[in-house]
């Protein structure tokens, strides 16, 4: 059921004309930033429906649910649509119709993310874009840091309800691009440390796979991990009130050894609150301990030159 519940996204084809390009169709380019798009949409699935939640056969879903998906619609004026994110991967050297790496596609949803801070969801949670392996609290507390009353209509018995009022500490959404060995091949001595980030109760999951064939990794058995596959295509489905959403799911997994993944991968994590996210910094800093290669770190402040706003781009993490 936790797999069945989750948002999958696949090719789809006669979508509108997707920027200049004229392209009406993802497939054959678009698997990475569909992954992005699973790995962002269960952040935001936790962050209003919590972790326990699941897709019920004998019940409509929640409406929260529905909001969800719809800002992943394939539509160009959804916020999260493949056409925002294909065309946004222009600003990172990535024409229309490219293929992204992790990199990419997790600045570009820090990107629309950061542009869209006022309305909702992205007023009501941070994301941290983390660039160099390592996550810096005083850059998580200034992701996380006080925000005003949002101005809009918002819904009561509900999360964005709880944004009418300042807080000192926003839910957090953290990615991470790392590369965990030469190119094509994963450093064997990775591969139970990435088992073990996988287990981590703020983890959701990972996007990566193969050269050119991105996944969304969701789950961990020993050193096998589960993923959804966005290599389907089916065609535009316009989202609805009453829409049969069965297309935006996946009955089964399929399952590929660790040890076949490719190293250039993106790491998620979701922290309900500070509490949860000094817990995973602690995780982090306890699976650390006397490591000489670790896949990530943590730190109290970050070096100036992450602080630096006109920083060239040529020198961050590569794919």
């Amino acid at each position: 059921r936790d797999v069945r519940s989750r948002l999958c996204f696949t090719y789809r084809t006669n979508l509108a004309p997707i920027g200049l390009s004229q392209l009406t169709t993802d497939a054959g380019w678009g698997c990475m930033l569909r992954s992005g798009q699973m790995m962002l949409a269960q952040a935001l699935l936790h962050h209003h429906l919590r972790r326990d939640w699941r897709l019920r056969p004998d019940a409509p879903p929640p409406r929260w649910y529905g909001l969800i998906l719809k800002l992943f619609e394939d539509d160009p004026s959804a916020m999260f649509s493949i056409h925002k994110i294909a065309q946004g991967g222009v600003q990172c050297q990535r024409q229309v119709g490219q293929w992204f790496g992790p990199d990419t596609v997790c600045r570009v949803l820090k990107n629309i993310w950061t542009a869209q801070e006022g309305n909702w969801p992205c007023h009501t949670a941070g994301l941290l874009y983390v660039e160099d392996r390592c996550i810096y609290r005083d850059m998580a507390e200034e992701c996380a840091a006080s925000r005003p009353a949002y101005p809009g209509i918002i819904n009561t018995n509900s999360r964005t309800e709880q944004a009418r009022i300042p807080c000192p500490w926003r839910p957090l959404i953290i990615l991470i691009p790392v590369r965990l060995g030469p190119e094509g091949k994963i450093n064997s001595a990775y591969i139970p440390k990435l088992a073990a980030y996988l287990g981590f109760p703020q983890s959701l999951g990972f996007v990566g796979g193969r050269p050119r064939h991105s996944y969304y990794f969701v789950g961990v058995r020993g050193y096998h991990t589960y993923y959804l596959d966005p290599h389907v295509t089916q065609a535009y489905q316009p989202i609805r009130r009453n829409t049969n959403c069965s297309s935006f799911h996946c009955r089964m997994p399929e399952k590929m050894s660790l040890a076949h993944i490719d190293p250039s991968l993106a790491l998620g994590f979701y922290c309900d609150d500070k509490s949860d996210f000094e817990d995973l910094f602690k995780r982090i800093k306890q699976l650390t301990a006397d490591d000489s290669s670790p896949i990530l770190s943590v730190g109290e402040r970050a070096p100036d030159y992450l602080c630096m706003d006109d920083i060239d781009e040529d020198v961050l993490v590569g794919e």
